[in-house]
């Protein structure tokens, strides 16, 4: 493509114009969010610097604007920004009703995906790292969660130019070659993998005071000697109370179909009995 800012890209549209765009989703996706059509205001006020140049007839600006004021929501940070870039790729070129189908066909599967690396794979792994240093006094805890944020903004730039460049292919690339059907199973694979492996430090104090007494004969003398039963435990099986906290969550929502929330009532209710009776 040609290097002038003021380079006709499709006809009318600049290179400008699609950094203002770019930058506007970027920054201002979600500031009026709501309700009712969540992120579409928001969608159609980055999408403006487009509209304007490619639908010069007042009429069809109208149109072209109703259009992006339906219904939109999904991951701001990983899945909006390649849906963006390739939308603005296609109303480049006035095609109109791919735009529409694109945005409907993509906001679902790319929320799921974004959601999955950052609330499953990345958020959880660095807010405990973080929590541990903040908890030993340090302030690079706190700074790491603030870098978290500043490469989640950074990676939006990258993604909008790869949604762009792809325009049309973008759809047969993502759907048609089972990209998110990969990009899921294994995020979903390694999230839990991810979540496995920090239960042991989540519940780190998950631990019965339960003990016994053994009598033991010492040079000739009888000794009594005070066994506490989680030191043994931990010996043979150690976390052996949180994976079998987890197990059980895990064979209540599937044996009950119960929702996560009263599984979590239960594990209270059972937190509070066996507090109670001195178990745990």
């Amino acid at each position: 493509m040609p290097n002038s800012e003021t380079s006709s890209l499709s006809g009318t549209v600049t290179k400008r114009d699609v950094r203002s765009a770019m930058w506007r989703h970027l920054i201002t996706l979600q500031w009026s969010w709501n309700y009712e059509r969540m992120q579409a205001l928001g969608y159609l006020w980055s999408m403006l610097p487009i509209l304007k140049k490619v639908y010069t007839d007042r009429n069809d600006l109208i149109q072209a604007m109703k259009r992006h004021l339906q219904f939109y929501n999904t991951n701001p940070q990983i899945g909006s920004p390649p849906i963006f870039g390739a939308t603005v790729a296609l109303e480049s070129e006035k095609l109109g009703d791919a735009v529409d189908s694109l945005k409907v066909g993509l906001m679902g599967p790319f929320a799921g995906i974004g959601d999955t690396i950052q609330g499953v794979l990345i958020r959880p792994m660095i807010a405990v790292f973080a929590a541990s240093l903040a908890l030993a006094g340090s302030w690079i805890g706190s700074a790491l969660m603030f870098l978290m944020g500043l490469v989640w903004c950074i990676l939006m730039v990258p993604l909008f130019y790869l949604g762009y460049r792809r325009g049309i292919g973008f759809v047969d690339e993502v759907v048609g070659g089972g990209l998110i059907d990969r990009i899921t199973e294994i995020a979903t694979i390694f999230g839990v993998m991810v979540v496995g492996g920090f239960v042991p430090s989540i519940m780190t104090n998950l631990k019965t005071p339960l003990s016994f007494h053994k009598t033991v004969e010492l040079a000739g003398k009888a000794t009594t000697k005070t066994i506490s039963l989680q030191d043994t435990l931990d010996k043979i099986f150690p976390s052996l109370f949180p994976v079998l906290v987890v197990a059980l969550a895990y064979w209540l929502m599937k044996r009950f179909k119960l929702s996560p929330v009263w599984v979590l009532l239960i594990l209270v209710v059972l937190a509070f009995i066996t507090s109670a009776i001195g178990l745990f």
